[in-house]
């Protein structure tokens, strides 16, 4: 005795089985069909009267749900192996009937186009469609949108044989939705795949019970701020980008003055209710890039990420320690509360998040030990520091009566050409005890200071006497950019300063270039246009430098009496490898030209930056790939001597 299957979707898929089998050749046959349409079942008849007269023909017991028609064939030597065929299938009828439709999972079943062919009662309940419905029609039309891509993926991985295991979010009829574990396996018949099964089991709410577990991991119940653990996460997380950008980070506990007292009056619970009204009073005061939350107890800690200079760190704090001290009221009774602040900064009170946290510690208990309601900063490294700046700016006053100033000279590469037309003057300060100062060190103070304007006028008056001396040796095209800073510019005696150092040096106006921040131009938008006009007037050419990192938009852009745009070197730094940065300078250049301006590129260092650049039209260049800051005699000496050679 033998047992074939098949599944049948339509009556020539019938006839096509019975022909490749050529059942038409066996004596005795046992015919089982499931029971269908009655058209169907009439035409399956039929053809067995016409063309199987010796086969027998029985229904399945335990019809299927399915469209497919499910067909077996026995040849039938004996009547009882035919009644042991027919138990057995019975038996595994009955088995699957069971499983697919008491199953307390979804289960269903698709055609090899997704159509659904099956779907259980389980899948009816959970969704609210009728099996009615839904039969026939695409599984896709049911999830999100979204999600289609990834789905119709399992799916064909199902159909090659793998068994496919995801989660999915599908919505009701009614519009909820639940997420759901599915499994996609294939249906194999006669070694062919017909379609898939899917089993999903509702994962709903397992996930809501996993993200509530994982919430209080990382959160304080009470007021619902990241706790210890998180807090840890978040100051690790900004130290690790800080360590990238090089900026300041400040650390702040904040801890209520004698709060064990408020306890002991209206009991731990009626304590938290009062914690919970400080957390929102100060969460509302909470300047841009903060981030708060309460480290155990009476404990509140802060992040700050942005304006982290100590100045505007205490006094924020002050102004936070006021709002502290304002009455809260609980059961219509006011409480008068006070608190203690400690600060420590990155990266000079620590470089990792455990002695950030360790340094505001201390600073807070020494707070609390001088009275509380005030600030301490981290003392140690904070005090050396402050140290270190006011020996600074007592050094720096007497830095140009004392000759410790000087010029370094960036030359300027005509990318077009490859000619050398000028260079930039960069201001260098060498003290006798401290040795070379960092620009980025010395300028903030003498801008606070208010000796900014005479380190400008000099280096102004110094830049031009020795351009003019290079004019005197033959260069007489060479030209020289002078940084301006924002106080610089907006003083009131600006343009006369850069009129006195031309007249004094001879050099002619239009060799002058003056590079303006954005900031700077910004600060008093009609005063900058004012004197940019009568700077153009006077033949001097204004460039903006560091263009795309402050405000850049066309809106004034356009309105600007400006000659050169210069882009800043952090564009430049990744250009050969950051497709990002390339569309950057293509369309900073693009704009350039668009506006009839010319375009310089700070911060070459490679060759093929400088191919790149070139190959955008980029104007000038200038960089370590060219030439690194000279002595005036260094410039002299590798520059101009051989000026008439073309770099490459």
């Amino acid at each position: 005795m033998k047992l074939f299957q098949t599944v049948c979707n339509t009556f020539a898929d019938w006839e096509r089985w019975v022909s490749d089998y050529r059942l038409y050749e066996y004596d005795q046959l046992t015919i089982f069909v499931s029971s269908l349409s009655p058209s169907f079942r009439m035409q399956v008849e039929q053809y067995v009267q016409h063309h199987l007269p010796q086969a027998k023909l029985f229904p399945m017991i335990g019809d299927a749900s399915e469209i497919a028609v499910i067909c077996a064939l026995v040849f039938d030597e004996c009547r009882a192996d035919v009644d042991e065929m027919r138990q057995k299938m019975k038996l595994s009828e009955q088995y699957y009937r069971s499983l697919f439709e008491h199953n307390p999972d979804i289960v269903y079943s698709t055609d090899l186009e997704g159509n659904f062919t099956s779907v259980n009662p389980a899948f009816e309940r959970v969704f609210g469609y009728k099996a009615d419905e839904i039969l026939h029609t695409n599984s896709l039309d049911y999830i999100k949108k979204e999600d289609i891509p990834r789905v119709r993926r399992y799916f064909y991985r199902a159909l090659k044989g793998k068994v496919q295991q995801y989660n999915l979010e599908i919505p009701t009829k009614s519009g909820e939705v639940y997420l759901f574990q599915i499994k996609n396996v294939p249906i194999i018949v006669d070694g062919n795949k017909v379609g898939i099964y899917g089993i999903g089991r509702d994962i709903t709410e397992q996930k809501r019970a996993e993200e509530h577990i994982k919430y209080i991991a990382y959160h304080d119940i009470d007021t619902g701020l990241p706790n210890r653990l998180q807090f840890t996460n978040i100051v690790k997380n900004a130290i690790d980008k800080a360590k990238e950008t090089g900026d300041t980070l400040a650390v702040l506990f904040i801890d209520m003055d004698r709060f064990k007292m408020v306890n002991d009056t209206i009991g731990h619970y009626g304590g938290d209710e009062i914690l919970k009204q400080m957390a929102e009073r100060i969460k509302n005061i909470l300047p841009s890039g903060a981030h708060f939350g309460r480290f155990g107890g009476d404990k509140f800690s802060l992040l700050l990420t942005k304006q982290t200079d100590v100045q505007t760190v205490v006094e924020w704090t002050k102004t936070l320690l006021q709002h502290i001290a304002l009455p809260i009221v609980y059961e219509e009774k006011e409480f008068f509360l006070t608190a203690s602040v400690g600060v420590s900064f990155y990266p000079t009170d620590g470089v990792d998040a455990q002695s950030l946290l360790k340094n505001a510690d201390t600073a807070v208990n020494r707070a609390k030990q001088n009275g509380g309601n005030n600030v301490k900063l981290y003392a140690t490294k904070m005090n050396e520091q402050v140290m270190h700046r006011v020996e600074l700016e007592r050094y720096l006053r007497k830095a140009l009566d004392k000759n410790e100033c000087f010029l370094v000279y960036q030359p300027l590469l005509d990318l077009m050409s490859g000619k050398i037309i000028g260079s930039e003057a960069l201001l260098r300060w060498k003290h006798p005890k401290i040795g070379l100062v960092s620009p980025l060190e010395f300028i903030p103070i003498a801008e606070e200071i208010g000796f900014i304007h005479d380190l400008g006028r000099w280096v102004l008056t110094e830049a031009c006497m020795q351009t003019k001396k290079w004019h005197d040796l033959g260069f007489r095209s060479l030209i020289i950019s002078v940084n301006v800073s924002a106080s610089q510019f907006q003083h009131p005696t600006f343009f006369e300063d850069v009129q006195q150092a031309l007249k004094q040096s001879q050099l002619p106006a239009h060799c002058l270039h003056l590079e303006l921040t954005e900031s700077s131009m910004l600060r008093n938008m009609y005063y900058s246009i004012h004197v940019m006009k009568k700077l153009q007037q006077l033949g001097v050419h204004v460039s903006i430098d560091d263009f795309g990192t402050g405000y850049s938009s066309l809106s004034y852009l356009k309105d600007l009496p400006i000659n050169t745009l210069k882009i800043d070197r952090s564009f430049i730094y990744q250009l050969h490898k950051d497709r990002s940065d390339i569309a950057i300078v293509k369309s900073i250049i693009t704009m350039g030209h668009g506006l009839r301006l010319k375009v310089v590129a700070e911060g070459v260092e490679t060759a093929e930056q400088m191919k790149l650049l070139k190959r955008l039209k980029c104007h000038y260049a200038q960089g370590y790939a060219i030439f690194k800051p000279l002595l005036a005699e260094q410039f002299e000496q590798q520059v101009l001597q051989g000026s008439e050679s073309t770099i490459q």
